[in-house]
């Protein structure tokens, strides 16, 4: 079971496909992640910061930072950099996040998401969106 578990993080079309054992307990309500991986593209960021420690440190902003993918850690394409990060979906995603290059020039760097899950701030769950009145305070 190892053998499956552990390659991962996969996707199929760019989401991320979540495996976890099975137990007699199981529940999704209950124990559906709220820590993700997904795929983070940085459109027409400079080459200054396209090393691994400058892609680590960009993506810290947003998240854990796993791996950037073959074009980005080879760099074989610099139209933008691609880098799978866990993310934590129950607060918001930037769109823009202030990046310091190796000079210390700061410049704003736009965020695009290959894919976003809905969050019901409401009721605190990942997949839906509802019109449950939210309390007043």
């Amino acid at each position: 079971m190892n053998q499956i578990l552990y390659p991962g993080p996969y996707t199929i079309n760019n989401r991320p496909i979540i495996l976890k054992p099975w137990t007699v307990n199981f529940d999704f309500n209950k124990e559906f992640p709220t820590k993700i991986p997904f795929w983070v593209k940085f459109s027409k960021l400079p080459m200054s910061c396209w090393g691994k420690g400058s892609l680590s440190q960009i993506s810290s902003v947003i998240g854990v930072s796993i791996y950037a993918d073959e074009c980005t850690a080879k760099q074989t394409r610099i139209s933008y950099a691609r880098m799978l990060i866990e993310v934590n979906v129950t607060k918001p995603l930037p769109e823009k996040i202030v990046v310091m290059d190796p000079t210390g020039n700061k410049f704003e760097q736009e965020v695009f998401y290959d894919w976003k899950p809905k969050f019901c701030p409401k009721c605190s769950m990942v997949g839906h969106t509802c019109t449950k009145k939210m309390p007043q305070p």
